[in-house]
């Protein structure tokens, strides 16, 4: 791996991918090295695609956290808090990030969701917990134009006449139909005048578009997708290097980032690693000119919390003790009832959802944390295959799919920044090699209260398709959205990172990770990630590269 490069960019997800996609656009030249501490595993390969229809088990789940210790288990990470945020099945630790096992769901957050504070800090007394809110430092109109151009970069398709939120481009693909499955939530949210449209979803349709990528095929089979049709970062990463004219664009796998290496107060001038390859013990340097971390809202705050110099003392960018807290996620809340019949055979049919609503995604349910409402790909009856996979005669099949059956909605919900809800480094390592994650959250006091509205909510809409007994079947408080621990905002005793996700106090680090979000809303962050990637790449390319040539930093005496 070369010593130096213009553009260091720590982690392989898609703010890596798109950042690195918008730079080489206009400087073809320019060095960029992008550093996983992961290993790759082989995408878009049919024998690894059947191994997974036949094995049920899929080729990247070692690229997981293991569950918490218990008496029985070492495990890894630490839970501190009353509040348990499982890390198993959050992310993963590979060339690619955590696109490679995503759902797809791709929706812009809402006008209202960029002030926060400004809409609810006048009634913010109604509430019983204490709250550390900020509004982010532009609008909705200014990431506008970044979210179109993300829409077209991961290959969304969506309703483009859906009025749920302003747009000035139509999505590049037209949205998947709903299916059967559907029929009874629709019909519900029609009666009850609920608001619903299609999910918009990263997973390439039928266009005249030029785009490498084949459209869906669905296989069902979304967790491997055998032909690439579900964005994938690595995929992307992947055309870069073999298909585009980057003579400089360099990834390397297995490289474990220690610390960020300072010349400055105000100036970072590298990295030090290991590089599994070669050691897991012998460290390196790696120079850079600018520094971007695009490692997640985990692992980029614990990377500046344990960069710990004479510069900083208490972590870079962390003079406010700001790093690592703020710690939000989305609760993950599936609802269940019993419907008496299901007269039309309704099944599963695809490994996505194709409805939602985002009817309580709205600014009067900002006070107490809006919600969208999701029919899953698995909302009623049982999946065909493994009923006759089961060996069932037909006369029992028929009666188990068209009998009694249970319906579920889904529900991803909004919660508040607390400042004692924090992560930091943990003392171990993981077996990727990284450091271990400490995790302590409260829910807070309003959130159970806030479950039961939601749930009244829900059992409104149960109620009209003719189900009963709706009932909370689980609530995953998973880490799977984890953000705002380095936080974007004005000043720096409110945030760590400015409007252009630049590190307060330091002149060339920047922080491109749903960490960097001032707030979460109630959706999934993903587009919103790769709005800020891509606005980010414009920022460099537009105010820095083209002053600034590439130097080799010196070091402060």
């Amino acid at each position: 791996m070369n010593h130096t490069t213009d553009v260091l960019i720590v982690g392989s997800g898609v703010a890596a991918a798109a950042i690195a996609q918008k730079i080489l656009t206009k400087d073809p030249l320019k060095k960029i090295t992008i550093v996983e501490a992961g290993s790759k595993v082989k995408m878009r390969d049919f024998a690894i695609h059947q191994n997974y229809l036949v094995t049920g088990n899929l080729p990247y789940e070692f690229c997981q956290d293991k569950p918490y210790p218990t008496k029985d288990s070492t495990g890894e990470n630490e839970s501190l808090g009353r509040t348990l945020i499982p890390m198993q099945g959050s992310r993963l630790m590979m060339y690619g990030g955590s696109t490679v096992h995503w759902g797809g769901w791709s929706f812009r957050l809402k006008p209202e969701d960029f002030k926060l504070k400004s809409n609810i800090e006048k009634q913010i007394n109604k509430l019983q917990g204490h709250y550390d809110l900020i509004d982010w430092p532009f609008d909705y109109n200014e990431l506008e134009p970044y979210y179109c151009e993300a829409e077209h970069y991961i290959g969304v398709s969506g309703d483009s006449n859906d009025p749920t939120v302003p747009r000035s481009q139509d999505y590049p693909y037209p949205a998947f139909p709903y299916t059967a499955e559907d029929k009874p939530a629709l019909a519900a949210l029609q009666s009850l005048q609920l608001k619903f449209s299609h999910m918009p979803i990263a997973r390439h349709g039928i266009s005249a578009s030029d785009s490498i990528h084949p459209p869906c095929q669905t296989t069902g089979t979304c967790k491997y997708c055998p032909f690439g049709a579900r964005y994938v970062a690595a995929n992307y990463i992947d055309d870069m290097l073999q298909y585009r004219d980057y003579p400089n664009l360099e990834v390397k796998t297995g490289i474990v980032v220690e610390s960020l290496i300072m010349s400055g107060k105000n100036s970072i001038k590298g990295v030090r690693f290991h590089d599994k390859n070669i050691s897991e013990t012998k460290s390196f340097e790696l120079r850079a000119t600018t520094v971007i971390l695009a490692a997640g809202a985990i692992e980029s705050a614990k990377l500046l919390l344990r960069s710990i110099d004479a510069y900083w003392p208490n972590g870079i960018g962390n003079d406010h003790d700001l790093v690592g807290r703020n710690l939000i996620t989305h609760p993950y809340m599936m609802f269940e009832a019993d419907l008496p019949e299901n007269p039309d055979g309704l099944m599963p049919e695809m490994d996505f959802p194709t409805l939602v609503s985002r009817h309580f995604d709205s600014e009067t349910q900002q006070l107490m944390g809006k919600y969208i409402i999701v029919n899953p790909s698995s909302s009623i009856g049982t999946r065909l295959a493994n009923e006759m996979q089961s060996g069932k005669p037909f006369s029992v099949i028929k009666d188990e799919i068209t009998g009694k059956s249970k319906i579920q909605l889904h529900v991803l919900i909004e919660i508040f920044s607390q400042y004692e809800n924090r992560l930091y480094n943990a003392s171990k390592r993981n077996h990727i090699g990284l450091v271990e994650t400490a995790i302590d959250f409260d829910q807070g006091p309003d959130f159970n209260p806030r479950v039961k509205q939601v749930q009244a909510d829900i059992e409104k809409i149960f109620t009209a398709m003719g189900a009963k007994n709706t009932r909370l079947k689980t609530i995953s408080w998973r880490a799977d959205h984890a953000a705002c621990t380095t936080r974007m905002a004005d000043t720096p005793d409110k945030g760590v990172v400015d409007k252009n996700l630049k590190v307060f106090g330091v002149d060339n680090l920047y922080v491109c990770s749903n960490g960097s979000f001032s707030t979460l809303g109630a959706v999934n962050p993903t587009l919103t990630l790769t709005s800020l990637a891509i606005r980010l790449a414009t920022h460099l390319n537009n105010n820095v590269f083209a002053q600034v040539k590439p130097v080799v930093v010196k070091e402060t005496v």
